[in-house]
């Protein structure tokens, strides 16, 4: 009893304490992480460009993250936490569980990862609530891509594929729910584009129709109220990739030049080449890292047992997940989650 008593009396110190003193941010408000050490230190640094640029380029328009108090993200599996635009349960990462956040179970959208992706991440260093649209396999437009285009389509484990305008629709259904967001502390994240180049490597498609589709989506966000945006990069570097996001780039300047949108660009084609092109230097195990297939190395020392096969299942994993880039087949480890939020924190505040 004396435990319990110390116990209560301890966190009611704390709770007089906050509120004699409050802490200019209550970090992890919405989500409850569990204790972990991060094994990799971030090594890498943007290379800021100019908005006059004529190329996609990394820089801060605006956006000031401190003032971040809810976070909506748009995106794929690298940014999916399951929730499909709810707010999750706190994940179950140890030991990992696929379907932590699902907003069904049953590895219903899973995370694809074995613990928070950046942007719950991202969310827990700003203090912010989250809520996430991301869906595992989702394009920027079903339109876009032959393989897409025929009507319904599946993803590989037999789950509808969606696109980024499905997710803004469903985002704005629930708008009687968020009126109270504000513009100017309100941080809307995108994160495409993988599996675009997936669907366009089967069969082809027009990448001018997801450019357009890329930035209606943006155009109607902003005539909801959206005046902050976070737009990541490609990791991967290859001409069609690279021509999308250079038309995206002058949509972005010409929207900040015409209404005042602010935007951060983060290029993590930076970021994955210097990991992947001298992994020891930034402390992963060279023995349990695997690479996507797409990118160039300079080494080919790819060990692809560290991989679980999908999302869908936590046999064969990676002995040692803390120290592995990739958790599954081009999908970032917990480890690497933590070095794109901080890398996307580090570019927020450098190019302004």
């Amino acid at each position: 009893m004396l435990h319990y008593f110390l116990l209560a009396v301890s966190v009611f110190a704390v709770f007089i304490s906050a509120h004699i003193h409050p802490p200019t941010r209550t970090h992890l408000q919405y989500i409850t992480a569990v204790n972990r050490t991060q094994p990799i230190k971030l090594l890498a640094s943007p290379a800021c460009g100019a908005l006059t640029s004529s190329h996609f380029t990394e820089v801060n328009t605006g956006v000031k993250l401190n003032a971040t108090k809810t976070i909506v993200a748009f995106g794929d599996s690298w940014t999916s936490n399951g929730s499909n635009g709810t707010i999750p349960f706190a994940p179950m990462v140890f030991p990992p569980n696929p379907s932590a956040g699902a907003r069904f179970g049953n590895n219903f959208r899973a995370r694809a990862s074995n613990s928070y992706v950046w942007v719950e991440n991202l969310a827990n260093t700003l203090g912010a609530k989250l809520i996430d649209y991301a869906v595992g396999g989702a394009v920027v437009d079903l339109s876009a891509w032959n393989s897409t285009n025929k009507g319904v389509t599946f993803t590989s484990d037999n789950l509808l594929r969606v696109d980024f305008i499905e997710q803004t629709n469903l985002f704005l259904q629930q708008g009687r729910f968020l009126s109270n967001l504000d513009p100017d502390t309100t941080l809307y994240t995108i994160h495409f584009v993988s599996s675009d180049f997936n669907q366009f490597s089967i069969a082809d498609g027009d990448w001018n129709i997801a450019a357009n589709t890329f930035l209606r989506q943006i155009g109607i966000l902003q005539q909801n109220g959206a005046r902050n945006f976070l737009v990541h990069w490609l990791y991967t570097s290859n001409n069609v990739t690279n021509a999308f996001q250079d038309v995206v780039h002058h949509g972005l300047k010409a929207a900040h030049a015409e209404n005042g949108t602010n935007f951060v660009t983060v290029n993590f084609n930076k970021l994955y080449s210097a990991i992947l092109n001298e992994p020891e230097v930034w402390g992963y195990n060279n023995n349990t890292w695997c690479a996507p297939l797409n990118f160039p190395l300079k080494n080919t020392r790819i060990n692809l047992v560290c991989s679980l096969v999908s999302q869908n299942f936590t046999t064969f994993g990676c002995d040692d997940p803390d120290h592995s880039i990739f958790y599954i087949p081009n999908h970032p480890s917990g480890t690497t989650h933590e070095i794109m939020s901080q890398y996307t924190i580090l570019t927020a505040e450098t190019c302004i």
